[in-house]
């Protein structure tokens, strides 16, 4: 029996089997920004309304990072803080990039890589936030200093070198600072007769300049040892003090006079006779 005749270009009714469950699927249809499109019913899209500035808003599509604003601002904040936190608690080396994230209320887990690239570059971002405002106060003592003539009097001299270190012992902030900077602080040795362009920030460098110069009579090598010694026992004896406040230790001092004797030790340290000595160990004496 002959097939019903069909209109040319229509397929007959009535397929059944695997003909009949086969459907043809729409090619999806790469959009403008590469993505595919599921098939469905095609919109025309309404275009970006200009901003308030002229201009339009970024084309539709994954942007790899957003722009730095207020927000991201924010987010950088909180990421040192929460790093500065950690690192005075925990140490240095016992964080890991998680807790900084976590602690800073980040659940994107890049965030810290994407503002400073490393744990490295968070630490540094931390040390720099703080050596900013103590460099500010240690330029304004020098500047005074060497207004009224002051540079030769050794005592005052080394007011500049601690009073404005000291001063981050008055927020919690700046006990973190003092609390780490311990763990990253190598000692530099000063070579014989002059102060390197690169040892430290330029504050620091002219207080170096102007102690070695109250102390002509030492020997240039016991001179700069005493230096040297004079920075780590001020930066050690500082973090102690932090940690002593966040740990709610009884203070045997109170601050003002703290930093006094603190500077007396030193200019005592700096002024001390210098002893003679032979090849023996004083161990083995």
């Amino acid at each position: 029996m002959m097939s019903p005749s069909v209109a040319p270009g229509r397929r007959p009714r009535g397929r059944s089997g695997p003909e009949r469950r086969r459907r043809s699927t729409p090619t999806p249809v790469p959009e403008p920004d590469g993505i595919l499109a599921a098939p469905g019913p095609v919109f025309k899209a309404r275009p970006p309304a200009p901003r308030p500035g002229g201009g339009y808003g970024r084309a539709h599509g994954p942007i790899p990072f957003a722009r730095m604003g207020r927000n991201a601002a924010v987010t950088r904040e909180r990421l040192l803080h929460a790093g500065a936190h950690l690192f005075a608690r925990h140490g240095v080396d016992g964080v890991r990039v998680r807790e900084v994230n976590q602690l800073a209320g980040q659940r994107n887990s890049s965030a810290l890589h994407y503002h400073f690239g490393s744990r490295d570059g968070l630490l540094d971002a931390i040390l720099a936030l703080h050596r900013a405002p103590i460099e500010t106060r240690r330029a304004v003592m020098l500047d005074a200093l060497e207004a009224t003539g002051r540079t030769g009097d050794l005592h005052a001299v080394v007011e500049t070198i601690i009073v404005p270190f000291a001063g981050e012992l008055a927020t919690e902030a700046g006990r973190d600072y003092l609390r780490i900077l311990p763990q990253v602080t190598a000692r530099r040795s000063l070579p014989a007769g002059r102060i390197p362009s690169d040892f430290g920030p330029d504050g620091i460098r002219r207080s170096l300049r102007h102690a070695n110069q109250c102390l002509p009579a030492l020997d240039p090598t016991v001179r700069e040892d005493r230096l040297a010694n004079v920075l780590d026992f001020m930066t050690y004896t500082i973090a102690r003090r932090a940690n002593d406040i966040e740990q709610g230790a009884p203070l045997r001092l109170p601050e003002e006079a703290f930093i006094a004797n603190l500077v007396d030790m030193a200019v005592g340290a700096l002024r001390a006779p210098e002893g003679r000595f032979d090849d023996r160990s004083p161990t083995t004496r």
